[in-house]
This record gives C-alpha cells, structure tokens and sequence, in this order.
C-alpha cells in the first residue's frame, strides 16, 4: 500500500476515532442520547463504517503494522465498536419495550407483579387440571408459557447476567464447594422412595416441580432480590428470604396438610435465605435453580416419614440452611 494510501487510512481512523469517542461517552452519560438526532448521525456513520468493509481492511493494516504507533486506535479494537453498536442497538428495543419499562421503572413492584401472576396462575391451573382428570396438565402448559415469556425477556433486554444466567463470579472453595448446598437438596433421598404414582401423572408432577423450581429462583431471586437489593442488602436479604418461606402457605389452598405447611414455611424462609446468601454472593442463579429443581423434582418420589421425622428434619434444614448462609456472607463489611 502507498503511503498515499496509509496517509487517507490515518485521516479516516483519527477522524472516526473522535466519532467513537464522542458517541461512547454520549452514551454513556446522557439519559437522551436515543433522541439526539446528531448523535445518531454519528451512530449511523460509525455502522456505515463497520459493515461496508472498511474497517476490515484498516484492522487489517493494524495488523500488518503499516499504520503509525503512537496512533490512537481504540475503533480498531476488535470488540469495542462492534459493542458499542451492539449495546446501543439493545438500547433502542429497551426503549421500544413496555415490559422493560415498568421493569426500570420499579424493579420491586415488578417482581411483586410476577409473584402474583406466577402464585395465581399455578394454584388455578392445579385446580383446572385436577377437574378434567390430568392433574398437573395444565400446571406444566402455563409453566412452559411462563417461563418462555420470561426467559424471552431476560435475552431481549440483555439481563442474563443480572439474573444470574452465568458462572458464579467467586471460586466453588468460597461456598465450600457446595457440600452444604448438595446436603439440604438431598433431604427428599433421606427417608427413601415411594413410587405409587401412576407414571403419567408422576411425569407430569416431575415436570411440573421442575418449572416450580425453576421460576421461583428467577422470580425470588433474580427478580425480588435483586430488584429490592438496589435499595439496602439487609432488608433486600431478610424480606425476600420471608416471602419465599411465608408464600408456601398457599399450598393449603390446595388441600395440604396445616401442620406440615407450617412447618415448611420455616424451613423454606431458611433455604430462601440460603440461595439468596449463594446468589448474592456468587452473582449467580445456576447453583440456585440446580438445587431447587432436585429438592421439588425428588420430592414426588419421597417416602412419607412421621411428624416427629418431620420436625427433625425441618430442624436440621432450617440450621443448616441459616448456618450456610451466615457462612457465605459473613465477610461481607455491608452487612455489619
């Protein structure tokens, strides 16, 4: 290439480069940078610029080591302006988008709002299903649909890290390697199995426990949590731990025992408290939903243990759930 050439590829890079400087920190910092027109000329130029091919060819010259070194070549970057773009793009369908909306608006009322969307839905659908003689038919039908509009949502808007869609952030020795986490899930292995459940019914129940686990971690945690989290850790931790717990009690709507709902509303509070503590933590909901679906799922098959088993057990769920989760966050200078 002549120098000629080099000299045109210099102007162009130095001359975008300011572009890219300008629309990043535009972006960046004013809450109205979708509505400048003059900014999005400037996006538009920046695209116009990254798709024809060009910026191809000067990366390539990057590459070559034909462009001067003390150039300032951050567009270059492999991932920078295709991010920029990216993210701005992501911005604009945000901003398109009523359910984002009411989500930015008040993440806690947004929660709140799926709670009861998610509570009502699963408790008419139990009901409907066991009158047409298909219990947990419809309860899978509406999980399946609730947990696609969810998950469709969350990859829209781009929030999988934000609930937690991700590797824990910290190393498997800082939650003990989740010895503590694999013991609570395997309460329902302690007192064996009882496979009197016709096969029909018991898929649909395992299936339909699964999309229990799955979406109350979503919608408690990654949701709840995360949404009250923004205005205090404490209060964010104690409230959705207790909801998680206190929210069981619904289950006597649907004819379960009152002794044994209570007792789960204890220890349930308790394991809420623990996949909040390893959510917090960790930054991920993984470790969570896997826990969760073995805990619901096991449970169609589980032996019938007495009520004295029953209290035993809820106690040791209870302290080893409290004790996992102080454990987990007791370094952490924001909670003293």
């Amino acid at each position: 290439m002549t120098k000629e050439e080099i000299g045109y590829a210099v102007e162009r890079i130095e001359h975008l480069e300011k572009i890219f400087d300008e629309v990043s920190s535009a972006f960046n910092s004013n809450p109205d940078f979708l509505n400048d027109k003059k900014m999005q000329v400037k996006v538009s130029l920046l695209t116009q610029y990254m798709e024809s091919g060009q910026w191809l060819r000067d990366y390539s010259l990057d590459e070559k080591g034909e462009l001067p070194a003390d150039l300032k070549r951050g567009i270059l970057s492999e991932d920078g302006l295709y991010n920029l773009i990216c993210d701005i793009e992501q911005s604009k369908k945000q901003k398109s988008n009523p359910l984002f909306k009411f989500f930015q608006k008040d993440k806690t009322v947004f929660a709140i709002v799926w709670i009861a969307i998610y509570v009502l839905g699963f408790g008419n659908a139990d009901f409907l299903s066991d009158s047409i003689g298909y219990p947990k038919l419809l309860t899978v039908i509406f999980g399946v649909l609730l947990s696609t509009v969810l998950i469709n949502f969350i990859k829209t808007n781009g929030l999988f890290d934000y609930f937690g869609f991700c590797r824990p952030k910290r190393p498997a020795k800082d939650f003990l390697f989740y010895i503590p986490l694999f013991l609570i899930s395997s309460v329902n292995l302690w007192f064996g199995f009882s496979a009197d459940t016709e096969p029909l019914t018991a898929v649909l129940s395992v299936l339909s426990m699964f999309l229990v686990g799955f979406l109350e971690e979503i919608i408690f945690r990654g949701m709840f949590f995360s949404g009250m989290a923004e205005n205090g850790i404490k209060t964010a931790i104690i409230v959705s731990s207790l909801t998680f717990g206190i929210g069981h009690i619904v289950n006597l709507l649907m004819g379960a025992p009152v002794f044994e709902t209570l007792l789960q509303t204890v220890y349930a509070s308790a394991i809420g408290f623990c996949y909040t503590a390893v959510f917090y933590k960790g930054k991920s909901l993984i470790p969570c939903i896997a826990s969760h679906i073995f805990v619901n799922s096991t449970s169609i098959f589980a032996a019938q243990p007495s009520n004295e088993m029953l209290i035993i057990t809820a106690a040791l769920q209870t302290v080893l759930s409290i004790w996992y989760g102080i454990r987990i966050l007791k370094k952490d200078k924001s909670l003293t």
